[in-house]
């Protein structure tokens, strides 16, 4: 019959084991964990850039030259800026920017007709710099993001 200071002795060998097992099981389950909010942010702010560049567009639609005096007409001259300016074009996407810091979030109305007249086209690009926290840990450059709308003016 074994002693009972044989039978403690195993279990005390055991955690040894344990202990590197657990050094590499949970550095790479942190990194699945990580990797999934990385995911999940990607995904939200990519769908925030997109309606926030279809709403630029349709209010862009509504300030072709004939829609003095009701609205400051835009364009044809090319606009660009971030979200952070307090002018007409920025506070129309602030609200669609959610999880974004606006002078992060980078902005540009083109004409490409060179006309702001009726039927002709603008363009709306929006684009954001993602940090992503996997790719940060190892030094990687930020994610740039970037949602394009357009349409043809309507007023």
């Amino acid at each position: 019959m074994k002693s009972i200071k044989q039978t403690a002795k195993r279990p005390l060998r055991r955690c040894g084991a344990a202990l590197v097992e657990a050094a590499f099981v949970i550095p790479a389950f942190l990194l699945l964990i990580l990797g999934m909010l990385d995911f999940g942010m990607v995904t939200l702010n990519r769908n925030n850039l997109s309606a926030a560049a279809i709403r630029l567009c349709r209010a862009a639609i509504l300030h072709g030259e004939k829609s003095a005096p009701e609205r400051t007409p835009w364009g044809p001259a090319i606009y660009q800026g971030t979200a952070a300016t307090g002018d007409e074009v920025a506070n129309v996407i602030k609200p669609y920017l959610v999880m974004m810091k606006p002078s992060d979030v980078q902005i540009r109305v083109e004409w490409p007709d060179a006309s702001n007249a009726l039927g002709k086209r603008v363009q709306v690009t929006v684009s954001y710099e993602q940090k992503l926290i996997c790719t940060g840990l190892f030094g990687a450059a930020p994610w740039t993001q970037q949602a394009v709308s357009a349409m043809r003016i309507q007023h």
